[in-house]
């Protein structure tokens, strides 16, 4: 008499195919989908709030960072100073001597343009930035340039810089400071709530991935 067990195993009759689908990453992702939905929104709000951080904070920044010629053409700078940092130095700009050709740099992109040239008492060891608008070039008296300090291996559209440079005979090298003076804190001050409200929809995607997890938006 056969006394094996004669019950079926509780995978028999099953396609095991099934089962390897249940177990993959296919069926995870279904399972979750609510989820990975509600982490995408919390990625996207991340990417923006830890750019709007660093705006943030650079528009707390209070009184500049004076930059000295002298260390300027020594190619130094004020100890502790980096790049971000808000600068400013006294100097006067040097549009060369053929006024219907300025020694100005441009550099255009995306409708931006941004255009660059050095000053008088620095020359190729610092270059000043402005935007949107060209420097008036009739303007050629001793002003003071407050801005961040970048350089040029640092500063927006680098290869449409490096033409424009190239093209105005303007310093190249990566090291060159350069002060943006579009950039400053008082511009950004004036866009804090706009900042406040991405941080405060950045809180508010996490409390809302943590509250609901993997509930359907629309509870079905």
């Amino acid at each position: 008499m056969d006394t094996r067990n004669q019950q079926r195993p509780p995978a028999y009759g099953t396609n095991p195919d099934e089962h390897e689908e249940k177990l993959g990453l296919g069926a995870w992702i279904r399972r979750n989908s609510w989820l990975l939905a509600r982490l995408f929104v919390v990625i996207v709000f991340t990417f923006g709030a830890s750019t709007t951080a660093a705006n943030f904070s650079y528009g707390l920044h209070g009184e500049p960072v004076t930059l000295s010629i002298e260390q300027l053409n020594r190619g130094e700078l004020p100890a502790g100073t980096q790049l971000g940092d808000y600068v400013e130095v006294t100097g006067t700009p040097d549009f060369g001597s053929n006024p219907e050709r300025p020694r100005i740099a441009v550099a255009s992109r995306y409708e931006a343009s941004y255009y660059y040239f050095a000053l008088k008492e620095t020359g190729s060891n610092l270059l000043i930035q402005t935007a949107q608008l060209p420097p008036d070039v009739t303007n050629t008296g001793e002003r003071v340039w407050r801005g961040k300090l970048a350089n040029v291996g640092t500063v927006i559209f680098h290869n449409t810089t490096q033409s424009g440079l190239e093209t105005a005979g303007l310093p190249q090298d990566a090291s060159v400071p350069v002060i943006e003076t579009g950039d400053t804190p008082e511009y950004y001050r004036q866009i804090f709530p706009a900042y406040s409200t991405i941080i405060g929809l950045w809180v508010l995607s996490i409390a809302w991935l943590v509250w609901k997890k993997n509930k359907p938006i629309l509870g079905l």
